[in-house]
């Protein structure tokens, strides 16, 4: 049995060898991950501006009151972090430019670059939102 396993896949062995996707092709496939990547990233943008907004009401609903200064000193922190996860979206948006006029591998090297800032930015504003929804959560009820 594993010898026709063995020879049911030297065939797609040999495609893979022979180098598979064209330089062009596997370009391309890196550029729509990075954008992907950002337009996952575009979509928690409206998450960010509506916890920032409710995280802004309640804090200062709680300043009017004269409530705990740490908890209102914790709304404010997290509301900075929200700023600052848009801020990184939006730097990266600035700095980003199609790699159209570059060589293959400066484009690839390029692009993988990308796509590694782009990861880092899609995971501080998950985790930003994360925080700052759980940080809603406990203090919206009280």
């Amino acid at each position: 049995m594993k010898k026709w396993l063995l020879y049911l896949s030297l065939p797609f062995t040999l495609i893979a060898c022979q180098g598979g996707a064209s330089e062009e092709d596997r370009q391309q496939t890196l550029e729509t991950e990075v954008m992907d990547l950002h337009d996952e990233a575009m979509a928690d943008m409206s998450r960010i501006y509506r916890m920032r907004r409710n995280l802004t009401s309640l804090r200062d609903t709680l300043q009017a009151q004269s409530s705990d200064t740490a908890t209102i000193s914790l709304l404010t922190r997290r509301i900075q972090e929200l700023e600052q996860a848009d801020e990184a979206m939006m730097e990266w948006m600035r700095q980003y430019k199609s790699p159209d006029t570059l060589a293959h591998q400066q484009a690839m090297l390029y692009l993988q670059q990308e796509h590694e800032k782009m990861t880092r930015v899609k995971t501080l504003m998950d985790s930003t939102i994360a925080n700052a929804q759980k940080t809603y959560t406990q203090h919206d009820h009280k």
